[in-house]
């Protein structure tokens, strides 16, 4: 049998103290690393910064390589700024950098990084429209309302939101969802993992939506139809397509064109004559009134590998599968959508 250790009170005592004491280094060493670390933030607080911006400018730019989250604003103001907040030691400011060439102004953020931060540009209304934007936000989420004349947004792991009207609208993003509404000449957007939200869109050109995976959902208003044509594709996701209805976008955009009304149903050409040589207004596009004179007419053509396509029955005459001859005259909105993984709805106002 194996022999029993007999240890004295001594030593029985003195071991109980050890394990005691080392108990206690054990508890405490978290504890002291709370009260360092609470000790450290006493010094913490808001911190903020704000820079002029120029009043001529024609282009910003924001070159980041942070999470700081970037917005846009346009207000009413003569005088355009940048302001950047964020959580860090009091008494040592963020290092807001704004560049100026020629008419191009360039935002930049250096040195540390602050907690919560958030990077915000104020763009004069009145003159916002000649102003077009390049955003790079980082892993921080991009947010833009108001007037531009363009819009680029990329962004490496974070949201994009723009709400208001631009000429052109580019965004990228490696991940996170893409929301646009409002009033656009054309959008291209592509994302590798998110969805894209297009929420009441009027637009007048053209819609190139790409995702790697992620839904797309593009739900016009009757404002406008893109004259270029639609185009939708996602590797795994689910396509949903709201078109408007021709006869009442091409109502409106004629209108707003200059070339009148009653031009279509002529087989001579005459209607289209007539609108080019209607007195467009400044910016009208002349292509754009030849186009609008013709009855439209759209040209949908929808697959999904793996999936089903769900086309609404006052739609199918538009089928680019069927044998027709109703596009004959006419202008023709090509409509292209495609997925391998996920089902495709198609719907009209």
């Amino acid at each position: 049998m194996p022999s029993t250790v007999q240890l004295n009170p001594s030593t029985r005592s003195t071991l109980r103290a050890l394990i005691v004491i080392a108990a206690i280094i054990v508890i405490l060493i978290p504890v002291g690393i709370t009260v360092a670390h609470g000790v450290s933030r006493l010094g913490y607080g808001k911190v903020e910064v704000t820079e002029p911006l120029s009043a001529s400018m024609t282009d910003l730019q924001f070159a980041l390589d942070t999470g700081a989250e970037v917005v846009v604003r346009t207000t009413q103001t003569d005088a355009p700024s940048v302001t950047l907040t964020g959580t860090g030691p009091r008494g040592e400011a963020p290092d807001l950098e704004v560049r100026e060439t020629g008419t191009t102004t360039i935002v930049a953020v250096t040195g540390r990084d602050f907690e919560n931060a958030r990077i915000e540009a104020f763009v004069p209304a009145q003159t916002s429209d000649d102003v077009a934007l390049d955003l790079s936000g980082g892993y921080g989420t991009i947010d833009v309302a108001g007037d531009f004349r363009e819009v680029l947004a990329q962004s490496d792991g974070g949201e994009i939101d723009i709400h208001g009207s631009a000429d052109r609208v580019r965004t990228t993003t490696d991940w996170g969802m893409t929301t646009l509404s409002g009033t656009f000449g054309s959008i291209e957007s592509k994302t590798d993992v998110g969805a894209f939200d297009g929420i009441d869109l009027a637009v007048r050109d053209r819609v190139d939506v790409t995702s790697t995976t992620g839904a797309i959902s593009l739900d016009f208003s009757n404002q406008m139809v893109p004259l270029s044509g639609i185009v939708a594709k996602a590797d795994e996701g689910v396509i949903e397509v709201r078109l408007p209805r021709l006869d009442v976008a091409r109502s409106t955009m004629a209108a707003a064109a200059g070339t009148g009304e009653g031009t279509e149903g002529t087989d001579d050409g005459a209607g289209a004559a007539g609108a080019e040589e209607a007195e467009n207004p400044d910016g009208a596009d002349p292509a754009a009134a030849a186009a609008l004179a013709r009855e439209l007419f759209y040209q949908i053509n929808a697959s999904s590998t793996s999936g089903t396509v769900d086309l609404a029955k006052e739609l199918e005459k538009y089928d680019a599968s069927r044998d027709t001859k109703d596009a004959e005259g006419k202008t023709v909105i090509p409509v292209s959508l495609s997925t391998d993984t996920g089902t495709i709805e198609i719907d009209e106002n």
